[in-house]
Formats: C-alpha cells, structure tokens, sequence
C-alpha cells in the first residue's frame, strides 16, 4: 500500500507540529505556505508556496497529497469550494470550516448551539445598549490577542470605529475571567472522537507564555469543558 500523503494548508508552528506523529504513522506532510523560512517548511516532505488564502496554490497542493487538511482558518473558502467540486478531499470537510471563519459567524453558532458566549453585537454605526468596557476583535485573521482591543469608553470606541471603518469587527462583552482555558479534541473519519486533557494557559503581551498540563480545576469545570 502507497504511503499516504497529507497536504496542510498553513507551515507555522501548529503544521511543524504534526511532523514527529505524521511520520510515527507513515504519512507524508506537504504543506502550502507563503515563505521557505516557515517552521514547517524544515519537516516537510514537499512544499508548495503560497499564500494561506491562495486556491491556485491548494491546486498544486492537492496534485500532491490525498488528503487535504487545515493549520489555520485563514482560507478562501469558496475558492476551495470549487476545488472540492472537482473532487479534492479536504478534512475536516469545507462545511464544518464554514461557521468558524469569522468569530461573528462563531458567536452565532454557538448561541444556536445553546453554548456560552458573551454578549455580542457586529460593529457598526448604530451600536446600542452598551456596557463599557467591551471587548473589539477583528471578525477574520485575528489569532493570540492580535486584532482584539479592550474599549474602555464611548469615545474610545469612536476613535476605534474610524480607524476600522474598512475591516469588519465585532464587539462583545468584557468577561473578567479568572484564568484561560483550552482543550483539544480530535475526530477521525470513522466519527470516532477523543477529547485530551484540559490545559490552563497564561498570556502576556498578547502571546502565549506556557501551558498547564492538566490544568488545576476541579472535576465538574472539566466535565463542563468536555461537554462543549
């Protein structure tokens, strides 16, 4: 049986990642990303470059691989939808990534969902019954703490919608939570699902400092976790 070759849209960090597991299983990575400088360029068995958002590029990729999978949700999603018209297998599928790609979009599944979410509006120029502070975030592409602003005031969020007028925003509830949790599940093909531990994580100028492993909360905030 031929090995199996699986292209990541995406060569940062979480692309490299998958190299040490990718090769324990005998799968080839090929990886589509913008520079040769990128962390997963160094363990990948074929490049292709290009940027993130490229379908040109995800072509080429998927001439290579039999499978194609994502590092980030930075995608043209209806380009890529074209693509798998004409056949191109991506997992998870184009229709799971569709409600993820803009956080607006997100808070909205979650609410239907009946899941926790803050309160939440889009930005616009008729915002209304506001409780400052509140939180702005980049509706695409904002990823550890860039793209997000706390706005302590309404003349802060004036000065603030000016200079976003040209990129789409979403502002939300403030929630002065006490610690930041994350937690990683996997599904396969077959459905099978696999929840791994709860992890705390500590964030200092907007970038992840470190991790910890399980995080220190009781049994019934993990069940809550797992649940979502």
């Amino acid at each position: 049986m031929s090995q199996k070759r699986v292209g990541v849209i995406g060569g940062g960090q979480l692309a490299w990642m998958m190299a040490t597991p990718a090769k324990k299983l005998g799968i080839k990575l090929i990886v589509q990303t913008p520079n040769p400088t990128d962390p997963a360029v160094a363990i990948a068995d074929d490049v292709v470059l290009g940027a993130i958002d490229d379908a040109q590029a995800t072509a080429k990729l998927a001439q290579k691989s039999d499978l194609i999978t994502f590092e980030n949700e930075f995608i043209n999603l209806s380009e890529l939808t074209k693509l798998a018209e004409q056949g191109v297998k991506f997992f998870p599928s184009l229709r799971s990534l569709s409600p993820l790609l803009d956080k607006y979009e997100q808070r909205k599944y979650c609410a239907s969902l009946d899941l926790p979410v803050p309160c939440f509006q889009a930005l616009s120029k008729n915002n209304s019954d506001l409780d400052f502070p509140l939180v702005l975030k980049a509706r695409r592409h904002g990823y550890d703490g860039q793209g997000t602003f706390i706005i302590p005031d309404a003349d802060s969020l004036a000065s603030m919608s000016k200079l976003c007028q040209q990129v789409p925003m979403l502002l939300e509830e403030f929630i002065p939570f006490e610690r930041e949790l994350a937690v990683m599940a996997a599904r396969n093909q077959a459905g099978e699902i696999i929840i791994y531990p709860v992890v705390e994580t500590y964030q200092k100028e907007q970038v992840c400092r470190w991790v910890l492993v399980p995080a220190p909360i009781n049994s019934f905030i993990v069940n809550q976790v797992k649940a979502i």
